[in-house]
C-alpha cells in the first residue's frame, strides 16, 4: 500500500516537472494546496457575505421565474457562484433569507420618551427577520446582490414601515429540522377592489388561471395577478377587451392559510385542484407603488419630465390623508388638469404617479361622454364619478378634455358646465377613507372653455422639451435597448430634433434601430439617427409649416459679403456669447427689402445653416384666413412653434401682405389691422423673454406698405437692403456660386463673364444666364453625338462642357428681371430706409 502512494507521489512530481519545467517538482503540490487554501477563504468569505437586495420590474421578474416549479414572489436571483456555494441539490432550492430590518438612520428612542413604541420596535425594528425564500441562479446578478419581485420590497416596507433604505441580509441553508412549504388545504384572500365592473365568474376565471402553478403565498402579503393576453388566452382577453385594455392587474392580499391538519400557518402553496380558495370581501387600500416601467429597468416616469412628476406628486400629496382633511373641508377639491400637445407625455405623467402613490386609475373618455342630448352627457359623467362610490382611493382620469363642455358650433355650454360644478360638489361631498381624484387630460395648448378650466385647482402646462429634456428623453428610451449611443452623439441628436415630443422621439429611435437593422452595421451609429431624423421631419407636414435646419451654406451664396458679415454680428455674436449679452439688450428682427430675386430667402436659410438653428419659413398670405379671429391664432400658433424649436429662426416672407399699414387697408372688419397688432404683441413678448432664443428674419419688396410701427427699434430694429450685383467681383462671385456644379471649358474665365455684363444684375438673373447657358451645352452635346452617330443610354451630366460660346448666347437672350424705372424706384427706397 505504501509503495502504492510514493509510486503516485513519484508521478504526480514527473508530470509537475513536465507541466511547469521553470520550476522546481514540489511546486504543482504546494500550488494545489494554495488554490485550495484560496477556494476555501472564498467560500468563508461567502458564508459571511451580507448581500443587498436589488428590486427588479415585476413584469421581469415574472419572465425570469417562468420556469419554476412553483412560483413565487419570494424567489430570490442570485449569481451562479453564489447559487453553487448554498444549494447542494438543485431540486431542494430553497433557502432562508435573514434580513436585518433596524432603522439604522434613526436615533435610539428610550423607553422614557416613547414607552408605548418601545415593544414593537424592539419587536418590528431591532430583530433580524427570516423568510424561507426560493432561490434561482441568474448571470447578470451581482455577487453581492440578490434580485428580488418589486412587489416582495414594498410588502417589506408597509410591514417593517420602512421606506428609500435599502435592506441586507444573509443567507442560510436549510437546517435539518426544517419544514419546506407545503400545500394548505384552505387559503382566505381580500380582492382589491377596482372601479371596473368584473363579474364574479371573471375574477374565479383569473384566480384559476393563476392558481393552476403553484404559488407560494405568506400571510398578509399582497399580491399581483398579471391580466395580459399571453396569461388569460387569446379568447377571454378578446372578450374582455374593453375592461382588460385599461385594467392590467387584479391585486388581492392574504388573509389566512390552514394546513390539513387546520393548523395556523404562515406561509404555504396554493394550487388550485389541491387547495380550497375562499374570497372573504373587497378590500379598499392603496396598492403597492411600482417604480419600474413595464419591463424594463428604468423609472416610469420618462427623464425629462421629471418636473411634472414632480409637480402633481406634490399636489396629490396633500390629499393622501382624507380623515380630517381642511383642504376638502373647505372646498377646495383635488382637481387638477394636465395639459400639453399630443404625445407630449401626459399620460406618462399620470401613470407613473399613479404607480408611484399606490392609486389605481379610472379613464373616461370625454369624446364618448359629450353627446348630442345634455341629458345623456349629465348621466355619462354622474356614472364616472360613482366610480369612487365603489373604489378608493381612485383617480378618475377625463381624457380628451378639449371636447368637453363644447357645443357644435365650439361654444361653452353653460348647462354642462353647471353640471360638472355640481357633480364635483356631489362626489367631494361623501366621506373618504383614501383619497379620490380628478385629473382631466387636455390636448390643447389653450383652453376654450375658460369658466370650465377654472374649476380646477392646478392646471399643469407640459411644454415642449428643450434641448436638454430631449436628451434625457433620448437617454431614457434608450435604456431598454442593448445597443445606445454615446452621450456626445445622441446630445447631438437632440440639438437637431427641436420640436419633438416624447412620442415623436420614441418614433426616431425605433426607426433609427429598423435602418441600422437593414443597413447591417455592426453597431447602431448617429448616421442611422439622422436619417431617420430628415425622414421624418421631410413628412412632418402641417400647414404652418414644421421646423427644421436647412442646407444652405454661405459658400452658395455668392457676393453681398458687408450684408453677411452684418446678419452674422445680430444673430450669431448672441448665440456665442450668451454671458455678455444683458437680458433686454437683444436684437428681435431683422428686415431684408430689395428688388425681387436678390437672395433675400436664401440669406435667411443660410443664417439658420451656419448657426445650427431650426428654420421655421412662413408666407405672409398664408396665414389669413376667412374666419374671425382664426388670422390672429394663426399668427400666435407660428410664434408658439417657433418657442418650441428654440433656438430657431423665424423667417416671414412676404411681410407686406401681413402686416401693411393699419386703418389704409379698407377691409370692413379690420383684420389685417388685428394681425398686425398680433404681430406687435408677440414680438414684444419675445423681446422681454431673455431664455428664448429667436431670431426673426423677414423679407419684403415694398417696406413703405409695413405698417411704421413694426420698424421701430426693439421689433424690426435693422433694415437691411439686399440689391442687385453692381461690381465685376460681386458678379463673378455669383457666378461661381451658381456654376460650382457646372463642368466648365478649360479657356472659360467666369471673370470674362462678369465683365460682359454691364448692367446691375440680381442674383435671379445670373441664375437665369447660367440655366439658359446649361441648357445651350446640353444642346449642344446632343447634336454632337447625333452627327458622330455614338449616342449612349449612359450619357450623363459629366459629360456636358459649358463653353464661353454657350454663355454669351445666353447673355444675348437675357431680359432683365427689373426695368430702369424700378430700379430707381429700389434706389429712392434704400435711401429712405437705410442708415
Amino acid at each position: 500500500m505504501m509503495e502504492n502512494q510514493i509510486r503516485r507521489w513519484h508521478l504526480l512530481l514527473y508530470i509537475s516537472r513536465i507541466r511547469f519545467p521553470r520550476y522546481p517538482a514540489y511546486y504543482f503540490p504546494v500550488f494545489v494546496l494554495l488554490q485550495g487554501f484560496k477556494k476555501l477563504r472564498f467560500d468563508l468569505k461567502l458564508r459571511s457575505l451580507d448581500f443587498y437586495l436589488q428590486p427588479i420590474p415585476n413584469v421581469l421578474f415574472e419572465q425570469a421565474q417562468s420556469n419554476q416549479l412553483v412560483n413565487s414572489e419570494h424567489t430570490l436571483f442570485v449569481s451562479p457562484t453564489v447559487f453553487r456555494e448554498y444549494v447542494v441539490e438543485h431540486e431542494i432550492n430553497w433557502i432562508n433569507l435573514v434580513l436585518k430590518v433596524a432603522k439604522s438612520t434613526e436615533p435610539t428612542e428610550s423607553t422614557e420618551t416613547q414607552p408605548g413604541k418601545s415593544l414593537v420596535s424592539i419587536i418590528l425594528n431591532k430583530q433580524d427577520v427570516s423568510l424561507l425564500c426560493q432561490i434561482a441562479p441568474h448571470p447578470d446578478v451581482p455577487i453581492t446582490a440578490l434580485w428580488v419581485k418589486e412587489n416582495l420590497v414594498e410588502n417589506l416596507n408597509e410591514r417593517y414601515t420602512r421606506s428609500g433604505e435599502r435592506y441586507r441580509g444573509r443567507l442560510q441553508r436549510i437546517a435539518e429540522g426544517q419544514h419546506l412549504p407545503a400545500i394548505v388545504a384552505k387559503a382566505n384572500i381580500f380582492i382589491y377592489q377596482t372601479p371596473y365592473d368584473l363579474s364574479s365568474d371573471m375574477v374565479d376565471f383569473i384566480l384559476g388561471r393563476y392558481f393552476e402553478t403553484p404559488r407560494l403565498l405568506y400571510r398578509n402579503h399582497t399580491y399581483q395577478v398579471p391580466l395580459t393576453e399571453r396569461f388569460l388566452g387569446n379568447t377571454f382577453y378578446t372578450k374582455n377587451f374593453a375592461i382588460l385594455a385599461h385594467m392590467k392587474s387584479l391585486w388581492f392580499k392574504c388573509l389566512n392559510l390552514d394546513s390539513t391538519a387546520g393548523g395556523f400557518e404562515m406561509s404555504g402553496i396554493v394550487q388550485k385542484s389541491l387547495t380550497t380558495l375562499q374570497q372573504t370581501t373587497t378590500y379598499n387600500n392603496f396598492l403597492l407603488p411600482e417604480r419600474f416601467d413595464g419591463p424594463n429597468m428604468r423609472p416610469s416616469c420618462p427623464f425629462g419630465l421629471r418636473k411634472y412628476f414632480d409637480s402633481l406628486r406634490s399636489s396629490l400629496q396633500a390629499y393622501m390623508k382624507m380623515e380630517n382633511n381642511g383642504l376638502v373641508q373647505n372646498g377646495i377639491y383635488p382637481v387638477f388638469m394636465l395639459r400639453g400637445e399630443r404625445g407630449i407625455g401626459k399620460m406618462a405623467v399620470l401613470r407613473s404617479v399613479a404607480s408611484a402613490l399606490g392609486i389605481p386609475i379610472y379613464y373616461a373618455d370625454c369624446s364618448e361622454i359629450m353627446t348630442s342630448i345634455s341629458s345623456q352627457t349629465e348621466t355619462k359623467l354622474s356614472s364616472a364619478f360613482n366610480k369612487a362610490k365603489v373604489c378608493e382611493p381612485l383617480i378618475i382620469c377625463l381624457e380628451n378634455f378639449e371636447v368637453f363642455g363644447v357645443d357644435n358650433e365650439g361654444h361653452e355650454d353653460q348647462r354642462i358646465t353647471g353640471s360638472f360644478q355640481a357633480e364635483l360638489s356631489t362626489l367631494f361631498s361623501r366621506k373618504y377613507s383614501h383619497p379620490v381624484v380628478v385629473v382631466a387630460i387636455a390636448n390643447q395648448k389653450e383652453s376654450n372653455t375658460p369658466k370650465l378650466t377654472s374649476l380646477f385647482l392646478e392646471v399643469i402646462q407640459l411644454h415642449p422639451p428643450t434641448t436638454g429634456e430631449r436628451y434625457d428623453l433620448l437617454r431614457w428610451i434608450s435604456l431598454t435597448q442593448r445597443y445606445r449611443l454615446p452621450s456626445r452623439q445622441l446630445h447631438k441628436i437632440a440639438e437637431q430634433s427641436q420640436g419633438f415630443t416624447l412620442s415623436d422621439l420614441e418614433l426616431l429611435y425605433g426607426n433609427a434601430l429598423e435602418a441600422w437593422r437593414r443597413s447591417k452595421d455592426a453597431r447602431v451609429q448617429s448616421k442611422h439617427f439622422l436619417e431617420s431624423l430628415e425622414s421624418m421631419q421631410s413628412t412632418f407636414s402641417d400647414s404652418l409649416g414644421a421646423p427644421k435646419v436647412p442646407k444652405v451654406l454661405w459658400s452658395e451664396i455668392g457676393g453681398l459679403a458687408k450684408l453677411k458679415s452684418e446678419i452674422q454680428n445680430s444673430i450669431g455674436l448672441p448665440l456665442r456669447h450668451k454671458h455678455l449679452m444683458g437680458k433686454n439688450m437683444r436684437r428681435s428682427g431683422i428686415l431684408l427689402y430689395g428688388p425681387p430675386g436678390t437672395g433675400k430667402t436664401l440669406i435667411a436659410k443660410a443664417v439658420a445653416t451656419e448657426c445650427n438653428l431650426s428654420f421655421l419659413s412662413v408666407q405672409g398670405p398664408e396665414l389669413l384666413n376667412m374666419y374671425v379671429g382664426q388670422s390672429e391664432q394663426n399668427v400666435r400658433e407660428v410664434f408658439a412653434r417657433a418657442r418650441t424649436a428654440s433656438p430657431c429662426v423665424l423667417f416671414l416672407d412676404e411681410l407686406d401682405s401681413l402686416a401693411p399699414n393699419r386703418g389704409v387697408s379698407g377691409d370692413s372688419g379690420g383684420v389685417m389691422d388685428r394681425v398686425v397688432s398680433q404681430m406687435l404683441s408677440e414680438m414684444d413678448g419675445i423681446s422681454k423673454d431673455p431664455g428664448q432664443q429667436i431670431f426673426i428674419l423677414a423679407a419684403t419688396n415694398r417696406p413703405d406698405l409695413i405698417d411704421p410701427a413694426l420698424l421701430r427699434p426693439g421689433r424690426f430694429d435693422k433694415l437691411l437692403y439686399v440689391g442687385p450685383s453692381c461690381t465685376v467681383e460681386d458678379k463673378e462671385s455669383v457666378l461661381r456660386a451658381v456654376t460650382g456644379r457646372f463642368r466648365l471649358a478649360t479657356n472659360l474665365t467666369l471673370r470674362k463673364i462678369a465683365e460682359c455684363l454691364q448692367q446691375d444684375m440680381t442674383g435671379a438673373d445670373m441664375y437665369s444666364i447660367c440655366s439658359n447657358a446649361w441648357l445651350s451645352a446640353v444642346r449642344r452635346t446632343v447634336k454632337e453625338t447625333i452627327a458622330g452617330d455614338s449616342i449612349e443610354e449612359g450619357l450623363s451630366a459629366d459629360q456636358v462642357i459649358v463653353t464661353e460660346e454657350d454663355f454669351k448666347e445666353a447673355i444675348k437672350k437675357f431680359i432683365p428681371s427689373i426695368s430702369p424705372a424700378d430700379m430707381a424706384y429700389f434706389n429712392q427706397l434704400k435711401g429712405n430706409f437705410s442708415v
